[in-house]
């Protein structure tokens, strides 16, 4: 028995009993003590919960004839299979799963997913909590639709509807989630995916990198004039050494030294997702990630030491000078690192967190808040001024021309005057921008949607 509906015209089907208790009892018990903690690759305000990432082709195989069999998406898309890689998940008392939107994932050019593939493993009675929550947008405060986990019931949508794992607050649910493929629309994205970051080369180029692990090299009319791949996962910031070598951190937990013909001239794994990089005038590297430690690396990647000055994810670093560096975390927290002596003071603390900052301006640093607030905080006399601009993460901000200019996850790129305050929208996306990005008056801006957006500014 199945049921379909539509929330914002995106499709939703429910299927009870699309697996036998045994079937479900013989997925779920081998794998039971196999759960990680997912916080490695997320950070814990995002989602909290523990689970195990499987390459299955049999299963893969096995789950799209029976649903071959149902024949219940009847829909336009081309349908050409199920994703073979399987994400189980456990939620334990006080885990999670924020508000979000599924990633759509690329195999090649001539694939993507489309739907979740979504199959509880227990039943609600073995906890309390954990619906899984739907949502018409995700400024919404209340959910249009609540689905209440019930074991071999399975749940299809698209990846576009905005949703969330409910708390759980007894026992534990488990749920295997994975992606129906579809025949590849033709989409006019500069990524497959996610842009994650953007980086001027010069007055003509600059490049950027995605989820799709791809680096490209732009010119100003966004015409593309080269594509590398160093990285086996999504490439998160980029670093200039001179004008052609290159450093980059990425979730495959690497940095990776590389030149523009895409030649890896040096690499070194660490144990956490590295998230941020900075280069010294004295050919330092400054690295930070999830762990909250402040990394000094030389230019060929090896570590000179280590300085732990956050306990959560770091954002954002910036350069004050080639021995003072500037941080900010997960808690909201701004540090001032000495590199040399290793002492380090919390110069700031804000009641959300703080996702980037830039020191631009001298002696200013502008900071991007959780809650859309951008901060400015003048380092000679303490003075701090706090304006709402966002309704949602500022994620990136750029000083350009007496203005301050920054993205987020409202989808809007946003311009405020330092002097004047007068504030205007610039841009509004599709999805939540990440990046931005300006060269002779105009702005660049990329996110969620792989599209790079160019606009002319004053």
């Amino acid at each position: 028995m199945y049921t379909s509906y539509k929330i914002n015209d995106l499709l939703v089907v429910e299927i009870e009993n699309f697996l036998s208790n045994e079937e479900l009892n013989e997925i779920l018990i081998p794998r039971k003590l196999q759960f990680e903690k997912a916080i490695s690759h997320y950070p814990k305000y995002y989602r909290n919960n523990d689970r195990l990432v499987e390459d299955n082709k049999d299963l893969s195989h096995k789950f799209f004839q029976k649903l071959k069999n149902i024949q219940i998406l009847n829909t336009e898309d081309k349908i050409v299979g199920l994703n073979k890689r399987f994400r189980f998940c456990r939620y334990q008392k006080n885990q999670s799963f924020s508000k979000h939107q599924d990633g759509i994932y690329y195999p090649n050019v001539k694939e993507e997913s489309k739907y979740t593939f979504l199959l509880y493993l227990n039943d609600h009675k073995d906890f309390n909590g954990g619906t899984t929550e739907f949502y018409t947008s995700k400024t919404d405060t209340l959910p249009i639709k609540s689905i209440i986990p019930k074991k071999g019931k399975l749940v299809i949508f698209d990846h576009q509807l905005w949703h969330k794992g409910a708390k759980v607050t007894h026992g534990n649910k488990y749920i295997l989630r994975s992606d129906i493929m579809i025949k590849s629309n033709h989409h006019n994205t500069h990524h497959q995916g996610y842009i994650w970051n953007l980086i001027k080369l010069n007055d003509e180029q600059f490049l950027s990198c995605g989820r799709d692990r791809k680096i490209k090299r732009w010119n100003t009319s966004l015409s593309l004039k080269h594509t590398i791949e160093v990285h086996s996962n999504s490439v998160l910031k980029i670093v200039s050494l001179n004008q052609n070598e290159y450093i980059s951190c990425s979730r495959d937990f690497t940095i990776k030294k590389w030149n523009l013909s895409g030649d890896v001239l040096s690499t070194i794994h660490l144990n956490e997702m590295i998230l941020n990089l900075a280069y010294t005038s004295n050919d330092l590297i400054i690295a930070t990630g999830t762990s909250g430690k402040i990394y000094v690396l030389n230019s060929t990647l090896d570590i000179l030491k280590i300085i732990k000055v956050h306990d959560s994810w770091v954002w954002s670093l910036s350069l004050l000078s080639d021995t003072k560096i500037l941080s900010c975390c997960e808690k909201g927290k701004v540090y001032l690192t000495n590199i040399q002596s290793e002492e380090t003071t919390c110069i700031y603390k804000h009641n959300y967190a703080l996702f980037c900052l830039c020191t631009k301006k001298k002696n200013t640093i502008f900071l991007g808040s959780q809650d859309g607030t951008l901060v400015e905080l003048c380092m000679i006399t303490q003075k701090v001024l706090k304006t709402k601009l966002h309704t949602d993460i500022i994620r990136s901000i750029i000083y350009h021309n007496e203005h301050i200019i920054s993205c987020g996850e409202d989808n809007k790129v946003i311009t405020i005057h330092e002097k004047h305050r007068q504030s205007k929208t610039l841009l509004v996306s599709n999805n939540f921008l990440q990046d931005i990005l300006v060269i002779k008056n105009n702005l660049y801006a990329a996110g969620y949607d792989g599209s790079i957006s160019k606009i002319r500014i004053a």
